[in-house]
């Protein structure tokens, strides 16, 4: 069975080779998207020119929490459908690595034929602040490209608009100095009423005759993609939400995520940067889960040498 990874890759071009030599096999494939952020060079002299590895061309900006993401991850999933590759697609970040061997994880995808997982739920959902309605319903604006750096501002229709925009005064004059004049608040946001909004985890892997689905929807409904130009972490609940509506016509299966990620840790930034101390963690994790995020060989390569041992 074929398996096509996407990788979004934006740092460690070493740690990207490491991850695609790991799972190459006869009839693995990679569909590697380099963040527009960054310098392409050094990620395409580390794994270009494999034969069973293409860069996607039309980059996009990986800024945290925004479309960017989205739009790597279609542009991938289109070069997919475009080379009829069969079997299964799997989401991936640079900085993720599998912790089951690549027999494992053939074997897996082989018994669970037909099967899609994604971590899904309803929204709104407690799970979220206010069950995800401001990551909907606001406008996500960006004061500069670092990592949560943004304000939301509700639409200047609704009833929380005085309230919202006394609080962010200033950040939106920081907005306006950049010439970034936030006009689209005048227009109310709302999910579209075509699809019920689900939300979950990015990282996924579903079969190829969903990727044709999930592909032709968005060309069927370019305002999906539109709307979610101010959506704040629209990778949570983009794609979920459009498996969930395939899921009713085509009638296939949704199961939970197979990539495991820890978000509980005390004190330390979430999601947890896996270390040589969190090997018993990654080594207990049950069969269904075949891969982890995230490592950061700049932090410690010793805890891939370790799930090599035993993989």
């Amino acid at each position: 069975m074929e398996i096509s990874y996407i990788i979004l890759a934006h740092k460690n071009p070493g740690q990207l080779t490491r991850l695609v030599n790991k799972l190459a096999t006869e009839e693995s494939f990679f569909y590697i998207h380099v963040d527009k952020n960054v310098p392409a060079d050094q990620f395409l002299s580390a794994v270009g020119g494999k034969s069973n590895v293409c860069f996607i061309m039309k980059r996009e900006a990986g800024t945290w929490g925004d479309v960017g993401i989205v739009k790597a991850t279609i542009h991938a999933l289109t070069k997919i459908v475009e080379d009829k590759r069969r079997g299964y697609c799997v989401l991936m970040s640079g900085q993720d690595y599998p912790i089951k061997s690549n027999d494992t994880i053939q074997s897996f995808f082989k018994k669970n034929d037909g099967l899609n997982f994604i971590e899904s739920f309803a929204l709104p959902d407690n799970k979220w602040d206010n069950g995800g309605r401001e990551r909907m319903e606001f406008y996500k604006y960006n004061l500069t490209q670092n990592r949560s750096n943004y304000i939301l501002i509700p639409s200047f229709l609704s009833g929380e608009f005085c309230k919202e925009i006394k609080g962010n005064c200033t950040n939106i004059l920081r907005l306006i100095k950049r010439g970034i004049w936030p006009t689209a608040i005048v227009r109310r946001r709302k999910f579209p009423d075509y699809l019920q909004p689900h939300g979950g985890a990015q990282w996924w892997a579903i079969t190829t005759d969903v990727a044709v689905g999930v592909v032709q929807f968005v060309n069927q409904h370019p305002d999906y993609l539109v709307y979610h130009k101010y959506s704040l972490l629209p990778d949570e609940f983009f794609f979920q939400s459009i498996l969930q509506h395939l899921a009713l016509s085509a009638n296939f299966k949704i199961k939970p995520t197979i990539t495991y990620t820890n978000w509980d840790k005390p004190n330390v930034p979430h999601p947890v940067t896996f270390t040589a101390a969190d090997f018993d963690e990654l080594k207990n994790q049950p069969l269904e889960m075949l891969f982890a995020r995230k490592f950061d060989t700049v932090v410690d390569e010793i805890i891939l040498d370790f799930i090599d041992s035993i993989t």
